[in-house]
């Protein structure tokens, strides 16, 4: 595979997305995500069309990821300027891989090419927000390019459910450093999650000292979405977690792969991940 990056709008090639035909490998993340409130930007309900249109009247760019050796699209980025007191930002209004192309660094070659088209308009920092139960979203903008997370307390899905979500800031120029306050073997035992199957288990007797953790499953949208459908109480255990958590003062202090103790699970040997938790990251 050759990567390529075409900015469509600044380099007059919109025609390359707009005559795409089928978005349904390439749209289908980032619509689902808008639909359900699992936002990565501000674009809200658009169509693959309209989002470019969006983007577009903002003044921003979409940049696409494609195989130079055979013309394909692999993937975008899009992205829109604003300002607020610290000066100039953008806002990250969507990213995702083709769907028969991820875990090949798409991902990351894209924030890549993100950097270099904000960091080139005087600006450093990107803001969006997600949902911390996405792990392959905290995979790449926390463990990848140190971006900061914080909890936004009262968010509840189109039925009521409460819904675990985050508001970012990417600075470029400023990422979050791995924080060291959890030793490896220590993060299982400081997890306020456990985890039976599929079934997430709030530990009794929590003492909120000292840096705790959350483990999760490597859920992705497809995965998350059926657990939320099958499993009773998903959300509100999962938000409850997260919640009681901020109001004890924590906050996300880094992501990483957990090893030994969880790590893998007896039904098809998933690896799990957790969030390093630090009353020194609260807002």
């Amino acid at each position: 595979m050759d990567l390529g990056f075409i900015r469509l709008i600044e380099e007059h090639r919109e025609e390359l997305w707009t005559g795409l035909g089928d978005y349904s490998k390439v749209f289908t993340q980032a619509g689902a995500m808008s639909r359900a409130s699992l936002t990565h930007g501000s674009a809200g309900e658009k169509g693959p069309v309209d989002h470019l249109a969006y983007l577009k009247e903002r003044h921003g760019e979409k940049i696409v990821a494609v195989d130079r050796s055979s013309g394909g699209l692999l993937g975008w980025i899009g992205v829109f300027p604003d300002r607020d007191s610290r000066g100039a930002f953008f806002h990250l209004a969507g990213i995702e891989v083709h769907a028969d192309h991820r875990g090949c660094g798409i991902g990351s070659a894209l924030m890549a090419e993100a950097r270099g088209y904000v960091t080139g308009r005087r600006a450093s920092r990107l803001r969006f927000g997600t949902s911390p139960l996405l792990v392959p979203c905290a995979a790449l903008y926390v463990r990848r390019f140190g971006t900061r997370y914080h909890w936004k307390e009262g968010v509840r899905l189109a039925d009521g459910r409460p819904w675990p979500c985050v508001s970012c800031e990417c600075d470029f120029d400023d990422p979050l450093p791995d924080s060291r306050e959890l030793r490896p073997g220590e993060v299982d035992a400081r997890s306020v999650l456990s985890w039976d199957g599929g079934l997430p288990i709030r530990r009794p007797g929590i003492v909120y000292s000292g840096a705790l953790s959350v483990v999760l499953p490597p859920f992705t949208t497809a995965t998350l979405t059926h657990a939320m459908q099958a499993v009773p109480r998903f959300l509100e255990t999962l938000y409850t977690a997260f919640e009681e958590l901020f109001i004890h003062g924590y906050g996300f202090a880094w992501f990483d792969r957990l090893h030994g103790g969880q790590g893998t699970d007896e039904h098809g040997g998933r690896q799990f991940w957790y969030y390093a938790m630090s009353r020194s990251f609260a807002v």
